[in-house]
């Protein structure tokens, strides 16, 4: 292992959180560079020093608000969520297609079928006409 690898994985060693192998490997590497040693001693020393800090409080306002809008990043918004979030502009262009769409299905669906005088107009009039079995 060289220098620039030892320092990335420093903290995981010092905090004993890496694999018997590769803590054995850093630890001879430490013994032979003093470089190396310098640098973990002087991690080490603003780990004791971090760790003799007053514990820090936050206040319960920020901690409800931190979750709240954790819960609401989280969550996915629902139909209406969406529909409010539309401007009026998107609203009305949406009502605009769907209108558009049911009246395209109005027309098309009274024009596709057209009964010639021979066809009957219901099912019924169909199996009748085509002396078939009645219901």
């Amino acid at each position: 292992m060289d220098c620039v690898e030892i320092r990335r994985r420093m903290d995981a060693w010092l905090d004993g959180e890496l694999p018997d192998p590769e803590a054995k490997r850093i630890s001879d590497h430490m013994e032979r560079c003093a470089a190396c040693r310098l640098e973990a001693q002087g991690h080490r020393q603003l780990m004791d020093l971090l760790d003799h800090l007053p514990p820090l409080a936050a206040p319960a306002a920020f901690s409800r608000r931190t979750m709240r809008a954790f819960r609401a990043g989280m969550e996915k918004p629902g139909m209406a969520e969406w529909w409010r979030g539309l401007s009026l502009a998107m609203r009305s262009a949406a009502c605009g297609v769907a209108l558009a769409g049911l009246l395209c299905g109005a027309v098309l669906g009274t024009r596709v079928i057209q009964f010639e005088t021979a066809v009957a107009a219901n099912p019924y009039q169909s199996v009748y006409a085509s002396k078939g079995i009645y219901p």
